[in-house]
């Protein structure tokens, strides 16, 4: 599920706005005028969640549990940011 977040800013801002989150580490996937839309995957899981998992799979599976947990919850908590112009 991607979480998606907007902001607002004036037009004069937006190439610097886009070149600020591109150095936190936001990826640019598209920009126009008025729009830039950039993303950033999840991260890898929690660390409660990934006891939880090994607890409870890890002798069955041979950590592929965790494994498959890591991957789902960077891929599925992507996050996008769409930066307007006004």
């Amino acid at each position: 599920m991607t979480n998606i977040s907007v902001k607002r800013i004036s037009k004069d801002k937006l190439q610097q706005e886009v070149e600020d989150n591109q150095v936190a580490g936001w990826s640019l996937q598209s920009q126009n005028e008025n729009v830039a839309i950039l993303t950033k995957s999840g991260g890898w899981g929690s660390m409660g969640a990934h006891l939880i998992v090994l607890l409870l799979t890890a002798w069955w599976t041979f950590f592929i549990g965790n494994l498959l947990y890591a991957i789902y919850a960077h891929y599925v908590s992507k996050q996008e940011l769409q930066i307007k112009a006004e």
